[in-house]
């Protein structure tokens, strides 16, 4: 016989059960990818402060164009690209680009960042991003003096970007004299080393880029970025230069075995290391609670 205080418990149980159950289902959840290859998987987490590139590369995950598609370039000790998804299913490569979502003040390059692929300043100043090509960092671990020296390479990549572009145009003759004399040199005397004295006169030209762009002198890293490239590692130079979207939280381990096969000297696989992607869900509060993700606060 069911007395009126069984039945009191038991409605209270139920009711706590409900209550539960809609917590559960109405719990936020993010869509993360794993990275399946010949080595292992890689599961990832995409950024929601870059929702132009974590849109992308979830539609094309979706669409199955990442199916098939080889690591085309693979430098041990830097990083593996891929996401060419004319190597793929699909059989021809995407026709856009996307806008940049520069955040080095929160995301950096350290080992397993996702970051996008994209074609060089002197034809893409805007720094945009390919529409399907991405990398995975391997990097290397840098103390104090090897981070003053990446950054350095970092300032001399943005300057030589400029530095191009002034010589697209007819506004500067006085450097395109420069960098002739430079290379006819170098035509003349085959112990000439072109490339130190076409570095030389970028560094010489600061004053002059400035000038036409701006203060282009280099911030440095902060402290929990330093921490990270002492530990971790990482390419500290590509910082503010290319879009980091997500990073590997599982199977670190897979980038180091990519990242160690044979190459030719074009840096491609001598044999083909192909990908899939798929695209789990799990809970927002999971996620953090299991790789340190934090979300971005509702506005």
């Amino acid at each position: 016989m069911i007395t009126a205080i069984n039945k009191k418990y038991w409605m209270k149980a139920l009711l706590g059960a409900f209550i539960l159950l809609n917590l559960s289902c109405s719990q936020e959840k993010d869509q993360l990818v794993v990275i399946s290859t010949p080595y292992g998987e890689m599961t990832a987490v995409l950024y929601d402060d870059t929702p132009i590139h974590k849109e992308n590369f979830l539609k094309l995950t979706q669409q199955g164009q990442f199916d098939s598609v080889i690591f085309h370039r693979v430098i041990e000790y830097f990083m593996i690209q891929t996401g060419d998804v004319s190597t793929g299913v699909a059989g021809e490569a995407v026709d856009y680009t996307l806008d940049a979502e520069f955040m080095p003040e929160k995301y950096i390059h350290e080992k397993g960042a996702l970051a996008a692929a994209r074609t060089g300043d002197n034809v893409n100043p805007l720094k945009k991003s390919s529409g399907s090509q991405f990398y995975i960092v391997q990097g290397e671990i840098y103390d104090d003096e090897g981070l003053a020296t990446r950054a350095e390479r970092r300032q001399y990549l943005k300057l030589n970007g400029f530095f191009s572009r002034m010589l697209r145009s007819d506004r500067f003759p006085e450097l395109i004299e420069k960098v002739e004399y430079h290379r006819a040199k170098s035509e003349e005397d085959s112990t000439y080393d072109f490339n130190a004295a076409y570095q030389q006169l970028v560094w010489n030209s600061i004053e002059t880029i400035e000038k036409e762009f701006g203060d282009q002198s280099d911030p440095g890293y902060p402290d929990w970025a330093k921490e990270i490239y002492a530990t971790k590692g990482g390419t500290p130079h590509l910082d503010g230069e290319y879009t980091v979207f997500g990073k590997v939280v599982e199977g670190l381990d897979v980038i180091d075995k990519i990242a160690a096969v044979e190459t030719n000297q074009r840096d491609k696989p001598t044999e083909d290391v192909w990908m899939t992607v798929r695209v789990i869900e799990m809970p927002k509060s999971e996620v953090t609670k299991k790789y340190g993700i934090e979300y971005p606060k509702e506005k």
